[in-house]
C-alpha cells in the first residue's frame, strides 16, 4: 500500500509541475498579448500627437538648422547628451516640447496611460564632403515631453535634405551647403507593467486558486487514505486474532469426532471442520500461496460433497482439461456457498457442469427465486422476503461472496429461473494467464 501511495504522490507531483508550467506559460502569453495591445494603443495616441505637431507652425525649419550644422563642422562642444546650438533653436525646442506635452495630455485623456515622446535628429551628413557631422551615438533633440523616453519604441522615421548657398563678399566666393538629415520620433508607455498586471491579476488569482484547490483535495485524499490504511490494519489484526482463536475449538472438535460412533454424523462433522480449516487457512495465506485446482482435486471435492449430502441426487459433468487461473480455496468457497444455498432451499436434484473453458453451471429443482428478486440476490445481506424463507437460516452473504470471487477473476455470473422449477447459476471465468 505504501508503495502505491508513493507512486501516487510522485505522479501527482509530476502532474502538478506540468499544470503549474502550463498555467505559467498561459499567463506569460496573456501578459505578452496584453503588453502588445497596450503598446498598440499607445502608438495610436503617439501618432495623433505627431499629426498635431506636423500642423503646428514651426520656425525650426531646415534653413534655420543649417547654421547649427555649420557649427557642427567646426567641432561644436558636447556637454553630456546635449549639443549646444544657437539660442533661437533652443528656445524653439522648449516651445515645441510644451506643445507636444499639451497634445499628449489631451490624447491620453482618462486612459490611465503615462507616456513619454521625443523627436530627434540622429544623423546629419554633409553630402559635399561625405562626412557625418554628428558623433556616433549622439543626437539632436528637437522636442520632447517632460517624462523622458528611456526605452524608445519607433513611431516614425524621416529623411530630408537641406540645400543652401551664400556668397562670401570678402573672398568673392559662392559657398554651397548640402545636408542629408535623418530624424525619428519615438514613444514609450511608462506604466505598461502596471497596466498589464492590473489586467491579468484576476487570471493569476484564478490559476493560483485552482492549484491550491487541487493540492488541498490531494492532501485530503492522502489523509483519508492513511486513515483507511489504519482501519484496514486494525481489521487485519482483528481477523488474525479471530482466526487464531478459532484454531483451539477446531482442535477440540477434531478430538471429539474421534470418539463419535455414528459414522454419518462423523462424516458431516469432518466436512464442516474441514471447511472451517480452509477458511482459517485462507485468512493466513495470500492468493499467491494458494494452489491452482485441477480436475482430480475437483473430483475429490465433489466426492466429499456427495458423502455430505447423501439425500441429494448429484449429476456432475467435468470436462475441464487444464485450469490456468482458478485457485483451490476460491473454487471451494464458491461451490460450498452455491450448493449449500440450493440444499437449504429444497433441492433434490442438483446438476453441475464444468467445461474446458472454465464455465461452471449449477442447476437445481428447489423453490427458486421470484423474478423480481433475481437482480438483487448478489447484494450483501439481501434476502428474499417470502413465507418459505422465514424458517431458513441465513444472512444474505453467501451469494455476495460468490459474486466477489467471480469479480476478482474478472469473470461473469448470471442467474435465471428454470422452466419447471428451481434456478440455474452460470459462472464464466476467463481461463487464461
Amino acid at each position: 500500500m505504501n508503495r502505491k501511495r508513493n507512486i501516487t504522490v510522485i505522479l501527482f507531483t509530476f502532474s502538478l509541475i506540468i499544470l503549474v508550467a502550463l498555467q505559467g506559460f498561459y499567463i506569460y502569453n496573456s501578459y505578452r498579448l496584453e503588453e502588445k495591445d497596450f503598446n498598440r494603443q499607445a502608438k495610436e495616441i503617439a501618432s495623433k500627437v505627431m499629426d498635431g505637431m506636423d500642423k503646428f507652425d514651426t520656425d525650426a525649419n531646415d534653413n534655420r538648422l543649417v547654421g547649427d550644422f555649420e557649427r557642427l563642422k567646426l567641432g561644436i562642444t558636447i556637454q553630456g547628451e546635449q549639443i549646444k546650438f544657437p539660442d533661437k533653436i533652443y528656445s524653439s525646442e522648449i516651445q515645441y516640447s510644451q506643445k507636444m506635452e499639451s497634445l499628449l495630455r489631451k490624447n491620453v485623456g482618462n486612459s490611465g496611460f503615462e507616456m513619454a515622446m521625443k523627436n530627434e535628429i540622429y544623423s546629419v551628413l554633409d553630402e559635399l564632403k561625405n562626412e557625418e557631422l554628428l558623433p556616433k551615438g549622439k543626437s539632436i533633440t528637437l522636442f520632447q515631453t517632460i517624462n523622458k523616453v528611456e526605452k524608445p519604441m519607433s513611431l516614425t522615421e524621416s529623411i530630408w535634405s537641406s540645400h543652401q548657398s551664400k556668397t562670401n563678399t570678402d573672398l568673392n566666393v559662392n559657398e554651397r551647403y548640402n545636408y542629408l538629415v535623418k530624424s525619428k520620433a519615438s514613444y514609450q508607455l511608462l506604466n505598461i507593467q502596471y497596466l498589464v498586471l492590473r489586467k491579468i491579476v484576476p487570471l493569476i488569482i484564478i490559476s493560483l486558486l485552482i492549484i491550491i484547490l487541487i493540492v488541498y483535495l490531494f492532501y485530503n485524499s492522502i489523509k483519508n487514505l492513511n486513515r483507511q490504511e489504519k482501519k484496514i490494519s486494525q481489521l487485519h489484526t482483528t481477523i488474525d486474532s479471530i482466526a487464531h482463536e478459532l484454531n483451539t475449538p477446531i482442535t477440540t472438535l477434531k478430538f471429539s469426532i474421534v470418539q463419535t460412533s455414528d459414522s454419518e454424523t462423523k462424516t458431516l462433522l469432518e466436512r464442516q471442520i474441514k471447511r472451517l480449516e480452509n477458511i482459517v487457512k485462507s485468512i493466513h495465506h495470500s492468493d499467491s500461496e494458494d494452489i491452482l485446482i485441477d480436475k482430480i482435486e475437483m473430483e475429490n471435492y465433489f466426492s466429499n460433497i456427495k458423502k455430505t449430502y447423501k439425500d441429494i441426487n448429484f449429476n456432475i459433468n467435468l470436462d475441464l482439461i487444464k485450469n490456468k487461473v482458478l485457485r483451490q480455496n476460491d473454487f471451494t468457497q464458491m461451490m460450498d456457498n452455491l450448493i449449500d444455498n440450493s440444499v437449504k432451499y429444497g433441492t433434490k436434484n442438483l446438476g453441475i457442469i464444468i467445461n474446458e473453458n472454465l464455465e461452471i453451471e449449477i442447476s437445481d429443482d428447489g423453490i427458486g427465486i421470484p423474478k423480481d428478486d433475481l437482480k438483487f440476490i448478489f447484494d450483501k445481506y439481501y434476502r428474499v422476503s417470502r413465507t418459505e424463507n422465514l424458517n431458513i437460516n441465513g444472512l444474505g452473504v453467501g451469494l455476495f461472496l460468490v459474486k466477489s470471487i467471480v469479480d476478482k477473476y474478472k469473470g461473469k455470473i448470471s442467474v435465471k429461473s428454470n422452466p419447471d422449477k428451481g434456478i440455474t447459476f452460470k459462472i464464466q471465468i476467463p481461463n487464461e494467464n
